[in-house]
């Protein structure tokens, strides 16, 4: 572990200590996790120290499917991906040096496409039925939800489909270590951290974009038993959506046109789907109201899928944003920091 006043970092092998030799190699390390997405990690080991003396590093000792546990911290380490290597990218040079590069068990599910139909099945079901089918562990947040009659995965991938599953209900895949978890969206539930302008936080960036979609939402089904249509409208938000402010985003557009938006779903034939679509489609439309990015001191507590706090800002601008995406590096000349990227539907 390097100098605590700059941070540090530990890396495992198959659950076990890197030999000192190869720990000492390492110059740099990075995470890179994202709502929905495999987290990403990557660290490189040269084979010139920072003394600069010649260090005899076996390359080969890395293989892919080597599983490899991060960990970083400034006073604590804290674990922050737990995958398997996918790459390895030597260059061998005078001073040789090599990347290796992985993601965490979600990428499990971007291997081979499938062809299949899930019939009289919750979303809970179909998202199990998946995991298991690669061998993944997994945990399912929230109400079983709506039985779905039918639903195709046609030519895609596992990811793709449960993106488009994920899509339609608002809902999110994360991992927790090695295990699966399917739930909706946290986005302006309770903020795990507050963080300050200008005490911990000195550069933000934001940027505010009136809404020009889904002020109103209408998602259309067919009901083949009683060959009707049906309709479910959502125009309003909740609590949770205003993020801490006194209002969502739609409000801001008030003096400009209605943005009213319609969705063809012709294969959810019952008005629970449909009402449970219409507002999750809603929610997704206020994702971009108000984007930002900052960078601090690194700290592993700040990652995709948590709310924070800012105060410090202005009345319009203080309160809870959503993490989308965190960058952590470790370098052993700037020591570890952080970036991340977060958003607001309220204000």
């Amino acid at each position: 572990m390097s100098d605590i006043k700059t941070g540090g970092f530990r890396i495992m092998k198959n659950r076990s200590a890197l030999p000192s030799g190869v720990a000492t190699a390492i110059r740099s390390v990075r995470v890179e996790n994202e709502i929905n997405m495999p987290t990403m990690f990557s660290f490189t080991l040269n084979s010139l120290s920072a003394s600069g003396r010649w260090q005899d590093v076996n390359f080969d000792m890395f293989q892919p499917g080597d599983t490899i546990t991060v960990f970083l911290g400034i006073d604590t380490l804290k674990q922050l991906v737990d995958g398997q290597i996918t790459a390895i990218e030597p260059h061998f040079s005078d001073y040789s040096s090599a990347t290796v590069r992985g993601f965490d068990r979600m990428y499990w599910l971007k291997f081979g496409t499938r062809t299949r139909t899930f019939q009289k099945l919750s979303d809970n079901d179909i998202v199990a039925q998946v995991a298991d089918s690669v061998g993944l562990r997994v945990r399912l947040t929230g109400t079983a939800g709506v039985v779905n009659d039918y639903v195709l995965q046609n030519n895609l991938t596992n990811y793709d489909f449960l993106m488009l599953r994920c899509a339609q209900l608002n809902y999110e895949l994360l991992m927790d270590e090695t295990t699966l978890v399917f739930r909706p969206s946290a986005e302006g539930m309770s903020p795990k951290r507050e963080l300050n302008f200008p005490l911990d936080v000195s550069d933000l960036h934001l940027a505010l974009r009136v809404p020009t979609l889904g002020q109103k939402v209408t998602v259309s089904g067919y009901d083949v038993a009683s060959n009707r249509v049906l309709t479910a409208t959502t125009a309003s938000g909740t609590t949770q959506e205003k993020m801490g402010g006194k209002s969502i985003g739609y409000q801001l557009a008030d003096d400009f046109p209605s943005s009213p938006v319609r969705y063809e779903r012709p294969n959810i034939n019952t008005q629970q789907a449909l009402e449970k679509v219409s507002s999750a489609q809603y929610q997704r439309n206020l994702n971009q109201f108000i984007e930002g990015s900052t960078s601090v001191l690194g700290n592993p507590d700040l990652v995709a899928g948590i709310n924070v706090k800012l105060t410090g800002l202005s009345e319009r601008f203080n309160g809870i944003y959503y993490i989308t995406s965190s960058v952590h590096t470790y370098d052993v000349e700037e020591g570890y920091q952080t970036e991340f990227k977060l958003r607001r539907t309220g204000i």
